[in-house]
């Protein structure tokens, strides 16, 4: 019965130091893509110097921009960076301020869920139509959008790890600390 218990708890030990992994590696993706977004905007100011202009330059900035923020959601909310609205729990006090957290997480799941599933959606769509991007690049829009969904799963993992967290009391030091 203790191993078990044990082997369920290493599980889940494992499951969110990979999910705190992934999280990571959706930041440093998003970091790229801001990287990337420098780089266009120089390399275009010296393209104009020279008079000359990098066609679909303003179309691949725009999904880069989409690309860093989705990427970067779910790690910029495990390391507890996302601006909180703490006017109604600041106030709250003992078991209260977990019921408040649980709560906020659990709506939070069910609107990033919606938002994965519309996400998901967008992208299939994309691909079953042939959608194709109406700038200068002509881009199927499954590729530009696909951010949008694995930013939104990302995020959507990170938000059930901190709510099973939040109702089973799980640490959560060790997140902001990986």
């Amino acid at each position: 019965m203790i191993q078990s218990h044990s082997r369920k708890g290493s599980y889940i030990t494992a499951f969110r130091r990979g999910l705190n992994r992934l999280c990571t590696i959706g930041g440093a993706v998003g970091a790229v893509f801001i990287v990337l977004i420098a780089f266009t905007i120089i390399v275009q100011i010296f393209c104009r110097e020279l008079g000359f202009q990098i066609h679909g330059a303003d179309d691949f900035t725009s999904w880069s921009v989409a690309a860093s923020i989705f990427f970067a959601l779910a790690y910029t909310f495990k390391k507890g960076a996302h601006i909180q609205v703490t006017l109604i729990t600041e106030r709250l006090r003992g078991n209260s301020v977990k019921v408040a957290a649980i709560i906020s997480l659990f709506i939070s799941a069910i609107a990033i869920g919606f938002l994965t599933l519309s996400a998901a959606h967008l992208v299939y769509d994309n691909y079953q139509y042939g959608d194709v991007a109406q700038g200068l690049l002509r881009v199927p829009m499954w590729i530009p959008t696909i951010s949008l969904f694995l930013g939104a799963i990302l995020l959507f993992l990170a938000i059930i790890d901190s709510l099973l967290a939040a109702i089973f009391g799980w640490d959560l030091t060790e997140d902001a600390n990986d």
